[in-house]
């Protein structure tokens, strides 16, 4: 009787010692499992709102009249001078380089103000957000780059900054305007058909290529 009671008793101590072991390893894993989970929920959220804004940018800069339409209640205005047609914009950047600056701008307020699932620090950080849009008579497109960082509850010994994960996201968005594309070029084709000098050199680059394909073949 007495050899199993002390038996009973050693196991018993095992069993606390055990727990005392596992408990805090578990422990951390799982929090360690919820803090990654947290930290690749706020860079999904980043993403989408980066692909949702390049799309939404490269389509401003398909029809410029896109943003008055949707700040309106999808109403087409009534005042001719309110549409905005902004022709030649593929040669003329400027309105797609203020679309640019206003998606900036639109995606720093959407990031900055997301709030955290689990840990009130880990939130979008250090947001910085560059549009660039490339606008081409053949090929347009428009780029978005973001970099931010996302803070960890948890910091190194000996060390006053917590560890924080650096986030680099990019998406390219296409551009195409048929219309558009048409109008450029017919641009293009009236300047040389108007311009002597133009066309002179025109002819030259024709003759030009001419006698290198022949070359070739």
């Amino acid at each position: 009787m007495k050899y199993r009671k002390a038996e009973e008793s050693q196991r018993g101590a095992m069993t606390i010692v055990e727990a005392t072991f596992v408990f805090p390893i578990m422990f951390i894993i799982v929090f360690i499992m919820i803090m990654t989970g947290e930290a690749y929920y706020q860079r999904s959220r980043v993403e989408y709102e980066i692909s949702h804004g390049s799309v939404s940018g490269a389509a401003r800069c398909e029809n410029p009249m896109l943003a008055y339409i949707q700040n309106n209640g999808n109403a087409i205005p009534s005042d001719p001078g309110a549409a905005k047609v902004v022709p030649y914009r593929y040669i003329f950047t400027s309105e797609a380089q203020r679309i640019g600056t206003d998606l900036e701008g639109e995606l720093t307020q959407t990031i900055n103000s997301m709030e955290p699932l689990a840990f009130r620090a880990m939130s979008p950080r250090n947001v910085n957000i560059d549009v660039k849009p490339k606008l081409n008579i053949l090929v347009s497109s428009l780029q978005v780059n973001c970099e931010f960082d996302i803070q960890l509850p948890i910091r190194m010994l000996f060390s006053k900054e917590n560890l924080k994960f650096h986030y680099k996201i990019s998406t390219v968005e296409p551009i195409g305007d048929p219309a558009e594309f048409v109008r450029n070029v017919s641009l293009v084709q009236d300047i040389l058909e108007r311009n002597s000098k133009a066309q002179e050199m025109y002819g030259r680059i024709k003759n030009a290529l001419d006698q290198l394909g022949r070359f070739i073949n």
